[in-house]
């Protein structure tokens, strides 16, 4: 029983029979538990139970026949190591058994059927069945374990990386349903988002392998459509609150809208004393935008009598920002104008504390004085006045005083000059 890989080979010592023949059977236990614990992994199920597609079917198909090579191998390798061990035990120390458990322990004593050699293995005359060694039988069986777990790990990899993202897209879009019952959307009202949805669905669960590049899971798109499904969902919440608190809205929006009224009343009540009694700066104009937040609360209205309470949402806030900048706007007028009876009250009391100090230091009589306090007291005095030139004027008062007194001029002087401000050289307030 020689073959042409053992015919020269010298009978292996009892001993070193016996050792090998543990050691074979160590193997053929080991990789019987590989192939049972291939067959009970997670990732070997589902791979086996999913209808796959592109590069993930490709690659699974080429570790089908790893396995299956590898089981086909596996039996060889069994029968071999089993028929070694049995004539281990019926051998009774002659030197033709010596001789026949050698080959098969280091001989081509493994024959495989035909087909289950590798092509890139198979010499240019191979016709049939092969016969390897114990070791190279070991070598294929590893080498297609290899290969079948590479894929195996490679897929539920990604599996784990994506279906937890993919599980929580699915539970966005269950929400977005649910919500779009409760705001009375038409059910295709969402059908582009849930046909890729659907489409990225698909490709988690039929094709993983082509969302893995360079040993990386890419979860991009499935990011973007997270993105898009939290926008959509954000708005039908948003449109679910504007259902339920839509009159507390609308009320609010009302007392907000009278408050502008109120301010624009008193803007037009100051600006018709301003027109009375300044003629520059000219008086700003008041607007009244009442009307026609009025009549956006009326559109608001017509939306809630057709259910449209996603429009209503996203209306809500223009009509809210619309408020809050007429008010602002409101304020801001009223202010303005304000501002102008305060400066011809400020600059005629300052007249006046002038004059009472040119009466204590005894210079209210002086000719040029006397004619500067006229020109400002008319200016300050006329209506309307010329704030402007009644700034002018007070000043040259201000100045001639301070000449006859030989005085610095006062804290919080009117007199324009280097460090005068805006407000000491124009009246005070822009128009």
């Amino acid at each position: 029983m020689v073959s042409a890989s053992g015919a020269n080979t010298p009978p292996m010592s009892w001993e070193g029979i016996d050792h090998a023949l543990n050691r074979v059977r160590g193997e053929a236990d080991r990789i019987a538990l590989d192939l049972v614990d291939l067959d009970g992994h997670v990732g070997h199920r589902m791979l086996r139970g999913a209808d796959l597609v592109g590069r993930t079917r490709k690659r699974w198909e080429r570790a089908s026949e790893h396995l299956h090579r590898m089981r086909t191998v596996h039996d060889a390798f069994r029968r071999a190591v089993d028929g070694a061990h049995e004539l281990r035990a019926s051998a009774d120390g002659r030197s033709a058994d010596q001789a026949a458990l050698t080959f098969l322990l280091n001989g081509d004593s493994v024959t495989l059927p035909a087909g289950e050699t590798p092509p890139h293995e198979r010499g240019p005359l191979h016709t049939g069945d092969e016969s390897v060694t114990l070791a190279d039988a070991v070598a294929r069986m590893s080498a297609s374990y290899d290969e079948a777990t590479e894929v195996i790990s490679a897929v539920e990899t990604a599996w784990d990386a994506l279906h937890p993202r993919l599980g929580e897209l699915d539970a966005m879009w269950r929400e977005i349903g649910t919500l779009s019952d409760m705001v009375e959307l038409d059910e295709n009202e969402h059908e582009s988002l849930r046909a890729d949805l659907d489409a990225v669905g698909a490709t988690v669960r039929s094709d993983p392998l082509s969302l893995v590049e360079d040993g990386r899971v890419d979860t991009s798109s499935l990011e973007r459509l997270r993105l898009r499904l939290e926008r959509v969902r954000g708005e039908l919440r948003d449109a679910l609150r504007m259902r339920d608190s839509y009159t507390e809205n609308v009320e609010r929006l009302d007392s907000a809208i009278d408050d502008v009224g109120e301010v624009l009343d008193r803007a037009r009540g100051l600006r018709a004393q301003v027109v009375a009694k300044i003629s520059s700066p000219h008086a700003i104009d008041v607007p009244d935008p009442v009307p026609a937040l009025r009549a956006r609360i009326g559109e608001m209205d017509a939306l809630r009598a057709r259910s449209r309470w996603r429009d209503l949402g996203a209306r809500l806030g223009e009509v809210q920002s619309a408020v809050h900048e007429a008010a602002d706007d409101a304020r801001e007028r009223e202010a303005n104008l304000t501002g102008l009876l305060e400066r011809r009250a400020e600059l005629r009391g300052r007249l006046d504390a002038y004059r009472a100090r040119a009466v204590r230091l005894g210079h209210a009589e002086d000719g040029r004085l006397s004619e500067l306090h006229r020109r400002a007291h008319r200016e300050l005095w006329t209506a309307p006045c010329d704030l402007h030139a009644a700034t002018v004027a007070l000043s040259a008062y201000q100045r001639t005083l301070q000449e006859l007194t030989g005085t610095d001029a006062p804290v919080g002087r009117t007199t324009p000059g280097a460090g005068a401000s805006d407000g000491e050289s124009d009246g005070g307030v822009s128009g």
